[in-house]
């Protein structure tokens, strides 16, 4: 029976979609292993690269016992412990801060008389984030726990949390906290660990005490292609044969980079596509996936690559060259000679003798109001602000086969 789009490509569900889920054996044996060490973990990736479901996953299936809190609320709150605070209490807890105490005695003397003298007695407040702990311990039968730190990013610009987060993660081996069990698995997009705490003053102990993992890295062309099969040959039951099948996720893979969520965002406007086309497949189904995949996420980049772009003529043409050379060249490091290469593998009758040219349009295209580039630290090497500058640059440039030149495909956003 066939099933609901809905249910097949879930592009930001909160839980793991298990029947469309692509195995990821090395980041998931990385990451297990890391939690089940002695230090705090530390887990990265691209903005939809399926972090989130691949701690859920490795988690829920070893039956470890895990909290996740949002820093973009610690960021609001400004407070991490308070944040983790409130997940742990989510109605909210009562604290006792003092109790008063009357205190009387009979006098007797001709007649009688009572007194009385009421004292106040201030209760020293417990450590919310010791309290957690021990609720932590009680609640998973004494088992570890892990605090999952999801986008550390939105918080590293905020001088203070930061320090509050070091302190946090310096009481991994504090015997009063230690013995609760309980460790961190800090999630953020890419950038170095040490980057993320390097204004702070405690540098070397937070860095002693934190596994760096692995970058979380895109599906590859053949995850892509079990994905495509699993969601629109086996859930939704479309008939696609084995060559348009791999034609299809290779189409797929390259213009979303094989990022997940990227993939299921194409792969529903596909489906729905499919539907409005009696759940018959055609090779022209994917202009037109192209183009509602384009308007629904990509549209801000497709108009600042417009802008780069320039008219196509004279010294824009070389501008057309290497925006199209970047959506060629498969790393992530970009530099002036690999586009160069491109260039003259791909326009050989207008290559530049000299790759001066195309370093003056690198430079330009990482300056301005709108940069699609960024330098890469104490070298010459570009890498792109965003990868869907990328996945834009792929979907709407193309070499036309009469004129040799670059060409922009017109797709109709408004």
């Amino acid at each position: 029976m066939r099933k609901k789009i809905e249910d097949v490509f879930t592009p930001r569900n909160e839980t793991v979609n298990s029947s469309m889920y692509i195995e990821r054996e090395e980041h998931e044996k990385n990451l297990l292993r890391s939690v089940n060490g002695s230090m705090h973990s530390f887990l990265f990736g691209e903005s939809g690269s399926g972090k989130s479901w691949l701690y859920k996953k490795v988690f829920s299936q070893n039956g470890i016992n895990f909290i996740v809190i949002n820093c973009a609320n610690a960021s609001r709150n400004g407070s991490v412990t308070n944040e983790i605070y409130s997940k742990f209490h989510p109605h909210g807890g009562a604290e006792k801060k003092g109790f008063k105490q009357t205190k009387k005695a009979g006098v007797s003397v001709i007649g009688s008389a009572e007194l009385s003298h009421e004292s106040q007695y201030d209760i020293q407040k417990e450590d919310r984030l010791l309290t957690c702990y021990k609720k932590a311990f009680s609640s998973a039968s004494r088992s570890k726990t892990i605090i999952v730190l999801d986008n550390v990013e939105t918080i590293i610009k905020s001088q203070s949390l930061m320090d509050e987060l070091c302190d946090i993660l310096i009481l991994l081996d504090d015997e009063e906290y230690a013995k609760y069990k309980v460790k961190y698995l800090l999630v953020a997009v890419p950038n170095d660990v040490l980057q993320y705490f390097s204004s702070i003053k405690n540098l070397a102990s937070v860095g002693n005490r934190i596994d760096e993992l692995p970058k979380i890295t895109g599906l590859t062309s053949d995850q892509v292609l079990m994905f495509v099969y699993k969601g629109l040959v086996i859930s939704l039951e479309v008939k696609i044969n084995s060559p348009k099948l791999k034609g299809l996720a290779r189409h797929i893979y390259t213009v979303t980079l094989g990022i997940p969520q990227r993939v299921h965002e194409y792969c529903e406007v596909l489906a729905y596509c499919i539907e409005d086309n009696s759940w018959k497949y055609t090779d022209e189904l994917i202009e037109s996936a192209d183009e509602l995949w384009l308007k629904r996420g990509l549209r801000e980049c497709y108009n600042v690559i417009q802008l780069h772009l320039g008219s196509g003529e004279s010294s824009d043409q070389r501008r057309g060259q290497v925006l199209y050379a970047l959506g060629r060249i498969s790393t992530h490091q970009i530099d002036t000679q690999g586009i160069g290469i491109v260039i003259g593998q791909d326009f050989p009758n207008s290559a530049p003798k000299s790759n001066s040219g195309i370093g003056q349009v690198l430079a330009g295209l990482s300056k301005g109001e709108y940069p699609v580039l960024k330098c890469i630290s104490n070298s010459s090497f570009y890498t792109f602000v965003d990868p869907r500058y990328l996945m834009c640059i792929r979907l709407m440039l193309y070499k036309d086969g009469v004129s040799g030149k670059v060409k922009k495909k017109a797709f109709k956003l408004n």
